[in-house]
């Protein structure tokens, strides 16, 4: 009877105050998704300052099954260009809005992920790819 009463108030919590996340502090920094995760990560000073669709085009020549994260905050402009990116290599794509999702410089604007881990030693586009500067 007891563990009724309590899996039934679970129920009930999870029903108000939706799923518990696993790791949120995680998930709020990258969008959503795990660390582990992670292939390539975009800052928003560097999605403001340098045009990151090529270096993405060359991943997406050797691998499409990555999916794309957008923070909502970028300026649709820049994000536009990720969104026909995406499209045109027929890239999942998704647009995050969320309130703990931050827009500080070194905030993720862009990352782009597998949906299983990926251990990457270094997922920060420019530091990947330095001719970008």
């Amino acid at each position: 009877m007891q563990n009724e009463r309590s899996e039934l108030d679970q129920r009930v919590q999870n029903a108000v105050f939706g799923l518990p996340l696993l790791r949120p502090d995680e998930q709020h920094r990258c969008l959503g998704t795990f660390g582990e995760r992670i292939e390539l990560r975009i800052s928003f000073a560097e999605a403001l300052r340098y045009d990151c669709t090529k270096t993405l085009q060359t991943v997406f020549n050797v691998n499409t099954d990555y999916q794309l994260l957008l923070n909502g905050q970028l300026d649709m402009d820049i994000m536009g260009q990720y969104i026909r990116l995406a499209n045109h290599y027929d890239v999942l794509f998704a647009i995050k809005n969320s309130q703990y999702y931050h827009t500080d410089p070194d905030s993720a604007a862009v990352i782009l992920c597998a949906d299983h881990a990926l251990n990457r030693d270094e997922v920060d586009i420019v530091a990947r790819y330095p001719q970008l500067k």
